[in-house]
C-alpha cells in the first residue's frame, strides 16, 4: 500500500519559494492542497515521473487534507469505478491528487512568477482572480463539509 504523497522534482524550487523563503504556506502539504484544489477547479491534471522527497502519507491525516483528497478522486469523469473509501484504492487516488497538485504548481508557477510583482502580491492576486472566475475559495470550502 502506497504511504507517501509525491512531489514533483520540477517544482522543487517553486515549493521552496513558497514555503521557507516567502512564507505563503507553512508546510509543502498545505501547498500541494492548494494546488490540486485550483487545478481541479480548472480540470487540469499533469502527470509526472520524477519526483523530489515525497511527503509521508499521514501527514495528511486531517480531516480536511483527507476529504480533498477524496474528493476530488471521486469526482474524477474518468474514474466513477473508484470507491474513494477502499484501501485498495489507496494508490489510484493519490496518484490522481499528484496529478492535479502538479498541474496546480504550473499554474502558480506561470500564473504567479509571471505576474512581475512580489509573491504574495502575485498569490493574492490569482485568490481574486479565481475567486471572481469560479468562487474556487468557496469550492475548497464546501469540501471540509
Amino acid at each position: 500500500m502506497i504511504d507517501r504523497v509525491r512531489k514533483p522534482e520540477k517544482f522543487e524550487g517553486l515549493l521552496k519559494q513558497l514555503k521557507e523563503e516567502e512564507k505563503i504556506f507553512s508546510s509543502y502539504k498545505d501547498i500541494l492542497i492548494f494546488a490540486a484544489c485550483l487545478a481541479k477547479s480548472r480540470q487540469v491534471r499533469e502527470p509526472f515521473l520524477k519526483s523530489s522527497e515525497p511527503i509521508p502519507l499521514h501527514i495528511f491525516s486531517g480531516e480536511f487534507d483527507m476529504a480533498v483528497i477524496n474528493a476530488i478522486a471521486i469526482t474524477e469523469q474518468n474514474d466513477y469505478e473508484i470507491q474513494f473509501l477502499s484501501e485498495e484504492n489507496q494508490e489510484r487516488k493519490i496518484m490522481i491528487f499528484e496529478e492535479y497538485a502538479a498541474a496546480g504548481l504550473q499554474i502558480i508557477e506561470d500564473e504567479v512568477l509571471s505576474r512581475g510583482k512580489s509573491v504574495l502580491e502575485s498569490f493574492i492576486e490569482l485568490l481574486a482572480d479565481e475567486e471572481a472566475d469560479k468562487n474556487l475559495l468557496g469550492d475548497i470550502s464546501s469540501l471540509a463539509y
